[in-house]
């Protein structure tokens, strides 16, 4: 596949922003343009949108290296979690584990939903390792350990093979929000003990917004409570007979509660396909190398780096602060050179996907030099 014509509207940019939000590609963006020009005098028949539905579990299988039923489809990562939480069957007195400066996505739901369950916490950032950190915190009485499977802040990546093998052991449940992974790093849940993994397609699958993939690993469904459901959690041959009501779905399926967002779900079938089609280890290969690229280039100017260094924990976000220097003012100078990037916590964040171009690196480490001699 030519990947240079997919984002062929950027090319007057450099976008280096998919922790934020990813440009749509252009076949993307043409099928959601013409399922919209089909709307225009009602909804399209069930039959289209359960075409669609199998086909975006076969693709989120397929990147994921699990099984179609363990997918399910979600609006965004929050409902992946809410999921999570009210079906864990949590009792007053249990203790969930998670990191207290992780985003606010991983951690209001838990807070705010689970009154009776105590919250441990530790920080990305430690002398330790984040996994031994999260491991020390439980006891007989944890019932979760709850992590972005990619810091959005730092990029530090979490070894998803040792707490899963952790949990395992204890009959901990792993909850994992992988919005800032899913799509530009490989990974295979089949070979890894991971209950929950929720993430939404604004990011590295390319977006559009409203819609996300959940996995609910096969062998945790019969532990879970029946909870978060919906009467689209039901087994609905078609819309006509109502009563007496279907049985319930099998699978991640019956967490999709009510009607579905037509036009994102066709956006995300179609980003699966682009994804896909590429392979997830090219994508982070050429991730990966985009990232050696730009990390040699910031440590030549004696930058602060804060995303870890040993690819073993990295990803595809690299932050950075230039010592002495305003990094809102760089933020403003990328900016006004054509580059996207984010500004966070007073850091710049770097975030190139598959499509971006070795030359498109070369520039954006020009314009930092400039800057960090000006």
């Amino acid at each position: 596949m030519d990947t240079s014509m997919l984002f062929s509207h950027t090319k007057n940019i450099i976008y280096f922003n998919h922790a934020s939000s990813s440009p749509l590609a252009t076949t993307t963006r043409e099928l959601m343009k013409q399922v919209v020009d089909r709307l225009e005098f009602g909804d399209l028949d069930w039959e289209f949108w359960k075409k669609e539905l199998g086909e975006f579990r076969r693709g989120g299988a397929a990147l994921l290296s699990v099984t179609p039923e363990e997918i399910g489809f979600i609006t965004n990562t929050t409902t992946g979690l809410l999921a999570a939480l009210y079906s864990i069957p949590f009792e007053s007195g249990d203790n969930v584990v998670l990191t207290e400066d992780s985003f606010p996505a991983n951690r209001v739901p838990w807070f705010a939903n689970l009154p009776d369950v105590e919250k441990r916490q530790t920080q990305v950032k430690g002398i330790e390792t984040l996994e031994e950190r999260l491991m020390a915190l439980t006891d007989a009485r944890t019932k979760a350990i709850v992590v972005d499977w990619v810091d959005f802040f730092t990029g530090y990546r979490v070894d998803l093979k040792l707490l899963g093998d952790f949990c395992m052991d204890r009959g901990i449940f792993l909850v994992v929000d992988g919005i800032q992974g899913c799509g530009a790093v490989s990974i295979d849940l089949s070979k890894i003990k991971v209950d929950f993994f929720t993430a939404a397609s604004a990011k590295w699958l390319l977006g559009p917004v409203g819609a996300g993939i959940l996995y609910v690993n096969k062998n945790t469904l019969p532990g879970l409570k029946p909870a978060f459901m919906g009467w689209m959690s039901l087994v609905w041959d078609d819309f006509n007979i109502f009563d007496p009501l279907p049985p319930l779905k099998d699978g991640a399926a019956r967490f999709e509660a009510g009607s579905y967002p037509g036009l994102p779900l066709v956006g995300l079938v179609e980003n699966l396909k682009i994804l896909n089609s590429i392979g997830i280890e090219e994508i982070n290969r050429k991730v990966f190398k985009l990232r050696k690229l730009l990390l040699d280039g910031l440590q030549g100017l004696d930058a602060e780096i804060i995303s870890p260094l040993d690819e073993t924990h990295a990803s595809g976000i690299l932050t950075f602060r230039l010592r002495d220097k305003d990094s809102r003012l760089l933020w403003d100078t990328l900016d006004k050179n054509n580059v996207k990037s984010s500004l966070r916590k007073n850091a710049i964040r770097l975030s190139p996907h598959f499509y971006n171009a070795e030359a498109e690196v070369q520039k954006v480490l020009d314009i930092v030099t400039g800057f960090a001699k000006s």
